[in-house]
């Protein structure tokens, strides 16, 4: 691999060990294209969550009553809602480029199994997602807003980013 890429070295591996179930070669090539379409998918999650008003966070309580969103080592996003009545709904959305899981789940009455932080998968129980890849960024709803202008403000970015996605996945 080129060491020109500007994607952390965490990333690079990843990218290149997930490329096949994105249908895409493991040559220097695909990988340079898909770390570039990558690192447009982050500025695009960063730019929406400064928007937004979003705290970036290193980690996240399983019982913390906000929403947040998470995006993955591959690329992926989850949308985690706010803790309501000692469950949440949560939202993974693959955007479509890998080829070895669903392109979306959505997900009732579903908890974190432990403490979301960055680096590491997050698991989930109550539902058929059970574990993600290993999360690089986590952004929470303001603790200022109630549960239901949480979960419009997780749709709202979750809609944004995803069409952003879709569109610099049909690039790639």
């Amino acid at each position: 691999m080129e060491q020109d890429l500007s994607v952390p070295e965490n990333i690079q591996k990843h990218l290149q060990f997930v490329a096949a179930s994105f249908g895409l070669g493991q040559d220097v090539e695909s990988i340079r294209r898909l770390a570039e379409s990558w690192e447009e998918k982050l500025e695009a999650f960063e730019n929406r969550m400064i928007e937004l008003g979003m705290d970036e966070i290193d980690s996240f309580e399983a019982n913390d009553e906000r929403a947040a969103l998470a995006l993955t080592y591959s690329g992926s996003l989850l949308s985690i809602g706010p803790l309501v009545d000692g469950s949440r709904r949560i939202d993974y959305t693959s955007i479509g480029l890998r080829k070895d899981v669903p392109e979306s789940i959505a997900e009732e009455a579903c908890t974190l199994k432990y403490d979301m932080e960055v680096e590491n998968q997050i698991e989930f129980e109550g539902g058929s997602i059970k574990k993600t890849s290993p999360i690089y960024k986590i952004v929470a709803a303001p603790e200022s807003l109630n549960a239901d202008e949480q979960e419009e403000l997780i749709d709202e970015a979750k809609t944004s980013i995803i069409d952003t996605f879709v569109d610099l996945n049909q690039e790639l």
